[in-house]
């Protein structure tokens, strides 16, 4: 059980990084060259389509799964292993599923309620700027998260589980 748990702790946390890393290393650059209309338009419809059950899988998934595995390690003895674990689990469920809930959902929210339809140019603009920095900002912080999360669970799948 500790094992499987491990497993699906560390493909959610894998699949969450990715998509998230894949987000910034292309999304983000190509939707930084878009007029301010288009670029609100397009990220409200990925807000929207983002919320399906294969993501609601990995991001709910991933840090329920953390925190399973890093309890079910960290008995009866606290190992190397649990450390690492335990370490993914508290940088995954603060850097990445905390600063979505907190930051980027929000975010996210404060866009959709925006229309872009009678908007004026400066009206675009701003909400642009008011959206965009702030967001890429804590997506990088997210993104960043969700990798350091991943590489101690791979260092964690690689331990021995013996007391240290």
């Amino acid at each position: 059980m500790k094992t499987i748990i491990l497993a699906l702790a560390t493909i959610t946390t894998a699949l969450m990084a990715g998509l998230f890393y894949a987000f910034a290393v292309s999304v983000n650059i190509a939707f930084a060259k878009l007029p301010d209309a288009a670029y609100i338009t397009a990220t409200q419809a990925i807000n929207v389509a983002i919320v399906n059950p294969a993501f609601l899988v990995s991001f709910l998934g991933a840090p329920v799964l953390l925190i399973w595995a890093a309890w079910l390690h960290a008995r009866p003895v606290f190992t190397r292993r649990s450390r690492y674990i335990l370490a993914a689990a508290v940088i995954f469920v603060i850097g990445t599923f905390g600063v979505t809930v907190l930051a980027n959902i929000p975010l996210n929210d404060q866009l959709a309620a925006f229309s872009t339809e009678g908007a004026s140019t400066a009206e675009l603009h701003h909400m642009r700027e008011a959206f965009a920095i702030p967001w890429n900002n804590w997506h990088l912080v997210r993104t960043m998260a969700g990798i350091v999360a991943l590489v101690l669970l791979v260092v964690a799948c690689l331990q021995r589980d013996i007391k240290s």
